[in-house]
């Protein structure tokens, strides 16, 4: 029985050469497929360059959405100019349309009847329609006969507090470099209180305020304050009407005496002068 068994492991040259390059062939096969993950690269997509365009996407979107919102303005589609109609948006192509359309003695008597005009469609009117103001005309009694004047249209007013930079430019006299200054003294003052204070833009010095009047309104309750009990010294030298010396003082006197009770509490402050404490007092509150 042994000798039986003795004679299954007993091989001649060859076949121990054979069963000795098969066992090789495993072990190589069993420690290829233990570290094969060490030779593997692991391929990583990039996304560095997708995340670039979608920002610079999101960026570029930004901003044509709000320079849509702002190139909306009030007006007149009877007397509005050329460079109004592309500044809402309507395309020069369109414009020609709409100059023959009026040339052939269309005049706008209501809103609606913009409609009546190939040249607006119906997403354009949808868009401008709010911003539609069409005047009306009043007849007026007089002249030598008695009989009716011609109607005067009444003028568009715009208000310098609330006024986006396309309103701004509709004002004679304004252009798109100084409506952007307006706007920047605007917001570093917190509104206008009086025409006078459009003359301390730089290249507004000699600015003809009794025609400005005419064409516009200062909206005193748009004034933005800011809290004078808890506004931070960096944030408070930026008003224009103070510098960092002033502003400090005035902090300073804040910590000092505690919180101011009355904006008037700021007169005594010696430094302050009464013609400073007159500029700067409208801009400052003690509540919230």
């Amino acid at each position: 029985m042994i000798g039986k068994i003795k004679d299954y492991f007993q091989f001649n040259k060859k076949e121990r050469n054979g069963i000795l390059l098969l066992s090789c062939l495993l072990l190589l096969l069993i420690l290829f497929y233990q570290f094969s993950h060490l030779l593997k690269q692991e391929s990583r997509t990039d996304f560095s360059s997708f995340e670039k365009a979608l920002a610079e996407l999101e960026y570029e979107q930004e901003p044509t959405i709000e320079k849509q919102k702002e190139s909306l303005f009030y007006f007149n589609p009877n007397t509005l100019a050329d460079k109004g109609w592309l500044v809402l948006g309507l395309p020069s192509t369109k414009l020609s349309v709409l100059r023959n359309f009026q040339k052939s003695g269309a005049i706008f008597k209501t809103k609606t009847d913009l409609k009546d005009c190939f040249a607006i469609s119906d997403k354009f009117y949808n868009r401008i329609e709010k911003y539609i103001s069409i005047p009306t005309t009043i007849p007026l009694l007089g002249g030598v006969r008695g009989g009716l004047e011609k109607p005067k249209a009444i003028k568009e007013i715009v208000e310098l507090n609330q006024a986006d930079s396309l309103h701004l430019v509709s004002i004679s006299g304004i252009g798109p470099f100084y409506a952007k200054q307006i706007l920047k003294y605007r917001k570093e003052l917190g509104g206008f209180r009086n025409y006078a204070q459009l003359t301390e833009i730089w290249g507004l010095e000699n600015l003809e305020i009794q025609k400005l009047k005419q064409q516009t309104s200062i909206d005193t309750l748009h004034i933005r304050k800011v809290n004078v009990n808890t506004i931070e010294l960096e944030q408070l030298k930026l008003h224009p009407y103070l510098n960092y010396k002033q502003a400090k003082m005035i902090l300073n006197y804040r910590k000092q005496h505690g919180d101011f009770k009355q904006v008037k509490d700021i007169r005594k402050i010696k430094p302050i002068s009464p013609e400073l404490f007159r500029k700067i007092a409208p801009y400052l509150k003690t509540h919230d």
